[in-house]
């Protein structure tokens, strides 16, 4: 039964995504070009270009993404097949991990609400390793709870905990708090008692300080024990953490986490921070999701204020049960470790600027984990539920008190009416159904997330036409141009698309529009209507069309942050292309208010537009021309 659930879940992790494969063969936009152009840099440049890194990847996911691109072609379908393939995983490890916790009904669910969860869905079809954190969240805390005969096998088991955090680089949030709680269990009895017994004494304390000592030392030797056990895991995670992770900290100067990093924040902001955040991880469906990236789809139910409320309500309850329930079990505990130590520590990152705090996309390792817990503690309150009902029919009837048929009898134990005690049963019993009826709410609202993605399964996102840009720019390309891109985050993108991109332009032709070209004839407006005509312009579209030339070499390339500030002008100046040669111009769309100050520039070193093309959102690519020729064809 349990290897046919395994099967179901699954399938249904493939199924989703084979219908949504539309979403897969769309072209990358901004959030995964850059990570393709990371990957793909030769040794020379890989650790130099690493260090301005958006954020911070771990090698074994950069690895798995490059393997992808050279075995598949460097494709965009091909390069979300890292994000893709742990979905199934993570369907998988999400019922094995909630049935060794709970019982059949409640591990199918949480498995539902994380497989079929459409926010999740979307992360798994972008180049993004959020559901390959979240799978390797799992596995982390299956590998803890395993039991180990041998003192070998635990070492092994913690030397794949660690391999783990090679692909996974919140993994080592996981591993921190389970190695200290692992340490620290077998010395809390030996410090509580000697603590005891010599506060109780204080006049004779060191009378008993042999005895404390004795006392001392098995659980000291069980205390190192494990923390040697625990090393490869520790070992690898820190390693991998302080010699790979921290090199791609540029991310901390950037503003755009500011609402989830605790830094900055005084103690009364910031504990209504952390509760914010908690409130918005207990609202997610499935807890804990992102709920701030507007470039995701997300549950139907976030736009309903009170629904959001209900089910924030109804999760954390539910988790808070399951908090007590898994307390009780060793392998219970294990999971709680992992979840609650690791929110503190994403919390103590964020004070560093080094990880956002709360329910965003990056903390998606905690999701299933998260999911699991409340998923045994609705199951929990359900037979709570069955079993007050039954406790408010069957108590209190004729005959049931202690005095035999004595109306007076149908007393508790304690003195009270048993009318009472059916009334109290009735009222916990109804309290816990309706808590578990709007937990139950849950994995509708996370599946609800699936309609927006379906509706928008084809659509465009911001700084999704790069490649096309990079393929008319070869079109264009003539030796002795000089290209300039400008925009802040236009540089990854264009090197991408430019040097290793295996995808052609959208139907391989490139749509142009009007642009003014400027001239000494005093003609108004032109547009090129094919390579070596002009004539008057007039609305219509352009194409550019002929094989793809060469890739422009990165030597011929100037890449400006920003636009408008003087920087086209110095360019120009120092690297003014000759007398035959001309200047493309791509300006990314975040930065075209600079545009017009940037083309003043360029008139006033003698470069003048000849010909434009606007890329939907994504920017508009430029041929400059010396501005006393008539603008020379741009094919």
């Amino acid at each position: 039964m349990d290897v046919l659930a395994v099967v179901v879940v699954s399938l249904l992790a493939v199924a989703v995504q084979a219908v949504l494969w539309e979403r897969f063969r769309q072209p990358l936009w901004y959030d995964e070009l850059w990570r393709p152009h990371f990957v793909a840099e030769p040794p020379g440049t890989f650790w130099s270009e690493l260090s301005v890194a958006n954020t911070p990847s771990a090698i074994g996911s950069m690895g798995l993404l490059r393997v992808c691109g050279d075995v598949f072609g460097w494709h965009a379908w091909a390069l979300r097949l890292p994000s893709a393939v742990p979905l199934v995983a993570l369907a998988a490890g999400t019922w094995l991990l909630a049935r060794r916790l709970t019982g059949r009904t409640a591990a199918f669910t949480a498995a539902l609400t994380v497989t079929l969860g459409g926010t999740v869905v979307d992360l798994a079809s972008q180049v993004k390793p959020y559901t390959l954190d979240a799978a390797c969240a799992l596995a982390v805390v299956m590998l803890w709870m395993r039991a180990a005969s041998t003192t070998r096998a635990l070492l092994w088991s913690r030397f794949a905990v660690g391999v783990l955090a090679l692909f996974s680089l919140p993994a080592v949030f996981l591993i921190v708090p389970l190695t200290v709680v692992d340490v620290a269990r077998p010395l809390r009895g030996a410090y509580g008692w000697a603590g005891r017994r010599t506060a109780a004494r204080p006049a004779a304390r060191r009378a008993f300080r042999p005895t404390v000592r004795a006392a001392f030392r098995p659980p000291a030797r069980t205390a190192v024990r494990a923390a040697l056990c625990d090393a490869p895991a520790v070992v690898i995670a820190g390693l991998h953490a302080a010699l790979f992770v921290l090199h791609q900290s540029g991310q901390r100067a950037s503003t755009f986490w500011d609402d989830h990093f605790l830094a900055g924040r005084g103690l009364p902001d910031g504990i209504r921070f952390v509760a914010d955040q908690l409130a918005a991880t207990a609202a997610g469906a499935p807890p804990g999701i992102d709920r701030y990236d507007p470039n995701l789809v997300h549950p139907l139910t976030d736009s309903s204020d009170p629904a959001v409320i209900a089910l924030g309500c109804a999760v954390a309850i539910t988790f808070l049960a399951g908090v007590v329930t898994l307390a009780r079990r060793p392998d219970g505990r294990v999971l709680l470790v992992a979840t609650g130590g690791a929110e503190l520590m994403v919390l103590a990152a964020s004070a560093g600027r080094y990880w956002p705090f709360g329910a965003v996309r990056t903390n998606v390792f905690l999701v299933p984990l998260l999911t699991v817990v409340a998923a045994a503690g609705a199951a929990t309150l359900a037979r709570t539920a069955r079993v007050a009902w039954a406790g408010a029919g069957i108590t209190g009837r004729p005959g049931d008190g202690p005095s035999g048929g004595d109306p007076a009898g149908g007393r508790a134990a304690g003195g009270r009416p048993a009318g009472w005690r059916r009334t109290a049963a009735g009222l916990l019993a109804a309290v816990t159904a309706v808590t578990v009826l709007a937990a139950a709410a849950v994995p509708a609202a996370a599946v609800s997330a699936l309609h927006p993605l379906w509706e928008e399964r084809g659509d465009r996102r911001p700084i999704d036409l790069m490649v096309d840009a990079t393929v008319t720019a070869r079109r264009l390309y003539r030796p002795g141009d000089l290209v300039v891109v400008g925009g802040r985050l236009a540089r990854a993108g264009w090197l991408y698309g430019m040097e290793v991109s295996q995808d052609g332009a959208s139907n391989d032709r490139t749509p142009g529009q009007d642009a003014p070209a400027a001239n000494t004839a005093g003609q108004g407006p032109t547009r090129q209507d094919a390579p070596g005509r002009e004539r008057p312009g007039g609305p219509g579209a352009d194409v550019v069309t002929g094989p793809v030339g060469p890739r422009v070499p990165r030597s011929s390339t100037v890449f400006l942050t920003a636009i408008g500030d003087g920087g086209v002008g110095r360019a120009l100046t120092r690297r003014a292309p000759g007398p035959e040669g001309r200047v493309l111009l791509f300006v990314l769309a975040y930065d075209r208010r600079g545009t017009g100050h940037a083309l003043d520039e360029a008139r006033a070193a003698g470069w003048c537009p000849a010909w434009t093309h606007d890329f939907e959102l994504t920017g508009t690519l430029r041929v400059l021309t010396p501005c006393g020729h008539r603008a020379d064809n741009a094919g």
